[in-house]
C-alpha cells in the first residue's frame, strides 16, 4: 500500500511540475514575443492609433481597419509604399469601400519596418516581416 501511495505521489509531483514547466515556457515565449515588438507598438500608438485606433479596428466610413485587413495581406510593397507615400482615393479593405487620406509615416526605415512588423504580428495579417534594408530600396 505504501509503494503505491509513493508512485502516486510520485506521478502527481510529475504531472504538477510538467504543467508548471509548460506554463513558464508558454509565458517566455508570450513575453518573447511581445518584447519582440514593443518598439513597433509603441511607434504604432505614437503614429497610427490616432486613426486606426489601438486595437488596429479602424472607425467605420472614415478609416481602414488594420486588424485582420485583407488589403495588408495582398502586396508587400505595396504597403511599404503607403506607409512611405501616403495614400488617398478609394480603397476596399475586407468588403468595405474607404475614400480618405493618410498622410506619409515619418520616421527612419527601422522604425516603419518595426511598425510594420508589429501590425502583422499583432493585429493578424499573416505572415510577413520586414527589415530596414526592404523599405531604403522603395
Amino acid at each position: 500500500m505504501k509503494k503505491v501511495l509513493a508512485i502516486i505521489l510520485i506521478i502527481s509531483a510529475f504531472a504538477s511540475m510538467t504543467y508548471i514547466v509548460s506554463q513558464s515556457i508558454g509565458n517566455y515565449q508570450g513575453n518573447i514575443t511581445k518584447n519582440k515588438h514593443a518598439k513597433g507598438e509603441e511607434l504604432y500608438n505614437q503614429r497610427c492609433a490616432t486613426c486606426h485606433l489601438e486595437n488596429g479596428e479602424g472607425v467605420q466610413d472614415l478609416y481602414p481597419p488594420l486588424q485582420s485587413s485583407d488589403f495588408l495581406r495582398n502586396d508587400k510593397s505595396r504597403i511599404i509604399n503607403v506607409l512611405l507615400q501616403g495614400l488617398s482615393g478609394p480603397v476596399t479593405v475586407n468588403g468595405i469601400p474607404y475614400n480618405s487620406v493618410m498622410h506619409p509615416v515619418s520616421g527612419t526605415d527601422r522604425d516603419l519596418s518595426e511598425v510594420l512588423n508589429y501590425v502583422y504580428a499583432r493585429l493578424g495579417n499573416g505572415e510577413y516581416t520586414f527589415t530596414p534594408e526592404e523599405i531604403a530600396v522603395l
